[in-house]
């Protein structure tokens, strides 16, 4: 857990922190096993990076993550004619920019009606991977992949019966509607490192100065807490936050 809880803290967080548009809630779920010092470390570090009003935790045992996600956005948002959900795991990261640049993605899929169904998908399909060793980054490779579960979001009226966490992410585009976001741009970090919950393979190549330079644009953050990536002189380039 103290592994996990650093990632939280050196990826997942700032990147949530960083955010262009930071109109938007962060629902965690959590065990209701985890040790009570361990919550008040996670209640912690979401009302430092994130804010109280933004955060809500959500505790529960055995249970499916989407109905519980699912309940939730019904029963507190049923104002709202759509919802944007997007999956985050606690390890990852979405570029600094994805709010904003889902939130103009989503009102255009809430508009379409091609189908008759009530929620469809949004794919960002390019990024990076990191390969994280002993609390250090070693490596990054490109990953591009159609409805990846990194940044995945179902845009839908509150009271769906759709939840990212109750589909595929793999047979998403055989069995409902949705876009994908290619660009030649990331939208996302993977992280890769001996505690994944799956194991994706990383590819051993590294990023040219100009790739790395691209993804310090998108993931500021990096370099406050991974100051030793690969081919960068940081005492000579310097790297401004365009926010």
């Amino acid at each position: 857990m103290d592994y996990r809880f650093d990632l939280f803290k050196k990826i997942t967080l700032p990147s949530i922190a960083d955010q262009t548009d930071d109109d938007f809630d962060v629902l965690i779920l959590i065990s209701d096993i985890m040790p009570q010092d361990q919550k008040d470390e996670l209640l912690s570090l979401c009302h430092a990076f994130i804010g109280p009003e933004r955060t809500k935790i959500l505790e529960h045992g055995t249970f499916k993550a989407g109905r519980l996600f699912r309940n939730y956005v019904r029963n507190n948002y049923a104002s709202h004619p759509y919802v944007a959900q997007v999956v985050l795991d606690d390890d990852d990261a979405v570029s600094a920019d994805f709010v904003e640049i889902c939130k103009t993605e989503a009102a255009k899929l809430a508009a379409t009606d091609y189908d008759a169904d009530d929620g469809r998908f949004l794919s960002f399909m390019r990024g990076y991977s990191l390969l994280v060793q002993d609390g250090a980054l070693k490596n990054l490779s490109p990953k591009n992949s159609p409805f990846v579960n990194l940044g995945l979001t179902l845009v839908a009226p509150p009271n769906t019966s759709k939840n990212p966490f109750l589909v595929s992410h793999l047979a998403i585009a055989d069995r409902h509607p949705g876009n994908i976001i290619n660009t030649l741009r990331p939208f996302y970090l993977r992280t890769v490192h001996d505690f994944n919950d799956s194991r994706t393979p990383h590819k051993k190549q590294w990023l040219s100065e100009e790739q790395i330079a691209e993804i310090e644009h998108y993931f500021p953050f990096l370099i406050d807490h991974f100051g030793d990536i690969p081919n960068i002189d940081h005492g000579v380039m310097e790297v401004e936050r365009p926010w």
